[in-house]
């Protein structure tokens, strides 16, 4: 396992001892988890992104009365 360090004022110390605290994990658990999943989450707003870009490109979507045409209904 490796170690990452990062500086933070003495007012954000403070306050990420209390919030691992509060959420009883540790400030090395609460900071990995935080990190990484808002890196997951930039990941998914990309995608999101990339897919409603081809959405827009392509679209396919059907209105309720074109689907109900189209099924018979």
């Amino acid at each position: 396992m490796t170690t990452i360090t990062f500086r933070v004022s003495d007012e954000e110390k403070e306050f990420i001892q209390k919030m691992a605290e509060f959420n009883g994990i540790s400030v090395s658990e609460l900071s990995r988890n935080q990190i990484l999943e808002s890196l997951e989450n930039q990941i998914d707003l990309d995608l999101y992104k990339s897919a409603l870009q081809a959405h827009h490109a392509k679209d396919e979507s059907l209105s309720l009365q074109e689907m109900k045409k189209a099924l018979d209904l």
